[in-house]
């Protein structure tokens, strides 16, 4: 056991202990509880660690204490040598540090001039002040010293950096700062980096990215180059000549100080603004995307919404504003669903969904009415928060010669909400033309999606670029403004959690999230052949190691909304023209542009001695 002769306590040696068997040796008889031992020379508890002790004597010392240095011979605090002095005996009961001019009660150690004056020290300060100057005085000799020296680091490989010991304002070309400190400075070219930017680790581990270190790169590689990232933990933009900590496998990158800001506080913005939304209300949002490939949200939508307006009983038979006959109510047969046929299915005139259980049809003759139940409860006016200032209207529009007609007023007839077009109901402001389809008019305001942590709210004409698709849309989008995380509605809520492809046949692909592990290298879309951006989701399937964009597997139906009825009588043909949509068609064009129109709106002429049809923009002319 190690034992030191200390000036303070002649009579015995005193012994290195652990503070653990201080505290157990020290008992109130009476109450059995251990005593709080504090330090013979700085007055502190002793709680950890190690001290030196005369169990003997009851007399403690922490550690650091009993090593002070007994004198301390340096002009810059005064101008005659200090001596380290036991106070306990010296009157009066108080004293004045010279350093830090707080009032101390007698006792303990302290560092004292020789020279006396009236029985006082003509010089007394107390060991805390002197500890800290000279450590802070060790510390700048050795800045000074270093300041000597020309220092060479990898961030500028071109010429040595030399520290500068005079504080300046400048841009740091390391983490891009303006801050006032010591730095290095290149002689040569004009390079500037903070001191503790340049005593940067390089590697460091995250909680945000358990799985690999990060490593400290001087600027974005080359091979990141086409495409933009965003620091994981601010979100805002990585500038390429910058200094960041990545991992280049999982494509994770993030700014310097926010990385050191999160090994510090690994609770960050990001982490902590759950967007005022407790765990219970989460829990009973619509959560994406939905298990199910064929799984329809808008419709789980508008049972919840419709029922806070009509609270009736089911009526049998109704006198729906939209139509001439009356509508009964179906509640036991159930109409054609199928989604993957090429033949007109059937659906709900208000929606344009396929119908389901229950809904309203027409029995006089119409065979091709019907509304969901839902959609013939619809209230007439609205209020909808994307839209405050004025209220919106239910109107039912005129159908296939509105869809038509009005191209040539430079007015279409397009949802605000998701950009599609439709020609059946419709929300619409009278003042300011806005409009919103019928589905569009009912989604939820706030979401939860799998890609982010926190809720994500409702907007409109969303600046972003889209953080699963990369494309800039102007309709409804759902963000955390918290993160600045945006998705369009379409990545939102139409993506379904898997999908089947012909290109990999008798199985699902699922909705994969990045990073996606073991996979360094780039992606490329099976379909359109172009790299894709490794941040964003995709449709990847492991087994077949195919990937896919979620546009190009998905396509956006901006006709989705239109209901397709009807004959037109046009003076350019001699049969009426039907109103229908072509698809998987390996070559069909229009007869008057010759311009390819699968997937296209079109009017078609359907007698078996002629095979015309033109499409809707020629149709305009």
């Amino acid at each position: 056991m190690e034992e030191i002769n200390h000036f303070s306590h002649k009579n015995h040696p005193l012994k290195l202990i652990n503070s653990k068997t201080i505290a157990g040796s020290s008992f109130d008889g009476g109450n059995k509880k251990p005593q709080v031992i504090c330090c013979y020379a700085c007055e502190k508890p002793i709680s950890s660690g190690f001290a030196y002790a005369c169990l003997q004597c009851r007399y403690f010392l922490h550690k650091s204490c009993a090593q002070l240095p007994p004198t301390i011979n340096d002009p810059s605090l005064y101008h005659h040598p200090l001596t380290l002095t036991d106070l306990k005996h010296i009157k009066p009961r108080s004293w004045f540090c010279n350093m830090c001019g707080i009032q101390k009660k007698l006792g303990g150690f302290a560092y004292t001039s020789v020279e006396k004056h009236n029985t006082l020290f003509k010089f007394i300060a107390c060991i805390d002040c002197c500890v800290v100057e000279i450590a802070r005085r060790v510390e700048a000799n050795a800045i000074k010293k270093e300041a000597k020296m020309k220092v060479e680091h990898e961030g500028h490989p071109k010429h040595a950096l030399t520290l500068q010991l005079k504080p300046a304002s400048f841009l740091c070309d390391a983490c891009n700062a303006k801050d006032e400190g010591l730095f290095y400075e290149c002689d040569t070219c004009d390079f500037w980096i903070h001191k503790s930017c340049a005593s940067l680790a390089p590697t460091i581990q995250l909680p945000h990215h358990p799985n690999h270190p990060l490593v400290l790169v001087y600027s974005l590689p080359e091979k990141f180059f086409n495409f933009l990232y965003y620091c994981e933990i601010c979100n805002k933009y990585i500038r390429r000549n910058l200094w960041l900590y990545q991992c280049a496998n999982c494509r994770y990158f993030v700014h310097i100080k926010c990385a050191l800001n999160a090994v510090d506080q690994p609770s960050t913005l990001r982490d902590s603004a759950s967007a005022s939304i407790d765990d219970e209300e989460v829990d009973n949002l619509l959560h994406f995307p939905m298990l199910e490939a064929f799984t329809d949200p808008l419709k789980l939508v508008h049972f919840e919404k419709t029922a806070q307006y009509n609270d009736d009983d089911d009526k049998t038979k109704i006198n729906h504003w939209c139509h001439q006959h009356p509508l009964t109510l179906n509640v036991e047969s159930q109409p054609n669903n199928m989604c993957c046929s090429s033949d007109p299915i059937e659906v709900c005139f208000g929606c344009v969904r396929p119908l389901s259980l229950p809904y309203y049809t027409c029995k006089d003759g119409c065979n091709s009415f019907s509304l969901h139940k839902y959609c013939a409860e619809l209230p007439l006016k609205l209020q909808h928060p994307l839209h405050p200032d004025h209220s919106l209207a239910l109107i039912n529009i005129n159908r296939l010669l509105s869809l038509i007609n009005t191209r040539g007023h430079g007015k279409y007839n397009q949802c605000n909400g998701c950009g599609s077009f439709c020609n059946t109901f419709l929300y619409k402001c009278k003042i300011c033309e806005f409009k919103l389809d019928v589905s569009c008019a009912f989604l939820p305001n706030t979401i939860k999606h799998k890609s982010h942590k926190h809720p994500l709210i409702q907007v409109i004409d969303p600046v972003p670029v889209c953080n699963a698709c990369n494309m800039w849309s102007d309709y409804i989008g759902y963000a955390c403004n918290a993160c600045n995380f945006i998705l369009d509605m379409y990545c939102a809520m139409r993506v379904p959690h898997s999908l089947g492809h012909r290109y990999c046949k008798g199985h699902e692909i699922p909705l994969t999230y990045p990073p996606v592990m073991d996979h360094p290298e780039d992606f490329f879309c099976d379909i359109c052949e172009k790299e894709m951006h490794p941040k964003f989701p995709l449709y990847y399937c492991h087994k077949c190691k195919n990937s896919f964009h979620l546009h190009c597997i998905s396509r956006i139906d901006l006709y989705a909304n239109i209901f397709h009825e009807g004959t037109l009588d046009v003076p350019y043909h001699k049969h009426p023209l039907t109103f229908v949509r072509r698809k998987k068609t390996p070559k069909y064009v229009c007869s008057n542009c010759n311009q390819d129109i699968n997937g296209c709106l079109i009017l078609e002429c359907r007698s078996r001695v002629c095979s015309f049809n033109i499409c809707l923009e020629c149709t305009y002319n």
